[in-house]
């Protein structure tokens, strides 16, 4: 390409760049008479054929404080009782669900516990301090499954010692009456 082809496509291509500001703005005059800001294209429709990501809300979801969901937790473990707020919250029923199932499973279940813990974990983004509260209690589901592991270890060691025991209870029996014969 030739450099006076280059010239000619860039100074055509400012033009019309120039020339499409010029359309889409408003007079200065006209603009300050109105005391207005000067704005670009505005849309006159609000359904748009572009699509995009959903807008975000202008309220931030309103999630339990730490003293409200300790509070549900006691009143779901200990029947405490807590006055209750009039003020709905997000995740206020999975997280008394949860603390239900948490009181009467973590010691017998607690595999099945730790599992609805993570789902309910990774369902919401929660703040920092209910964040810790979760964790504490995935840290005792933690020791209630090394427990039970434990526990299980232990029967089974149990049940070879008593396998033993009975193996060389039926050969001393069978000492006994060989040498009564």
């Amino acid at each position: 390409m030739s450099l006076r082809v280059i010239t000619v496509t860039l100074v055509s291509m400012v033009g019309i760049l120039i020339s499409g500001c010029e359309l889409t703005e408003k007079p200065q005059a006209e603009a300050e008479s109105k005391s207005e800001p000067i704005i670009a294209i505005k849309p006159t429709n609000n359904k748009s054929s572009d699509p995009g990501p959903k807008p975000r809300p202008k309220v931030e979801p309103q999630y339990p404080s730490a003293e409200q969901v300790i509070s549900w937790h006691a009143m779901q473990c200990g029947r405490f009782k807590v006055a209750e707020k009039d003020k709905k919250v997000l995740a206020e029923k999975e997280l008394k669900q949860f603390f239900k199932l948490f009181c009467l499973k973590a010691s017998s279940a607690p595999k099945e516990v730790m599992t609805q813990l993570l789902k309910l974990d990774q369902a919401y983004f929660w703040p920092d301090d209910i964040k810790q509260y979760l964790w504490l209690q995935k840290q005792q589901l933690k020791q209630h499954i090394l427990a039970e592991q434990k526990q299980q270890a232990l029967n089974e060691k149990m049940k070879q010692t008593m396998s033993s025991l009975a193996t060389i209870e039926q050969q001393l029996l069978l000492r006994e009456d060989t040498e009564e014969q």
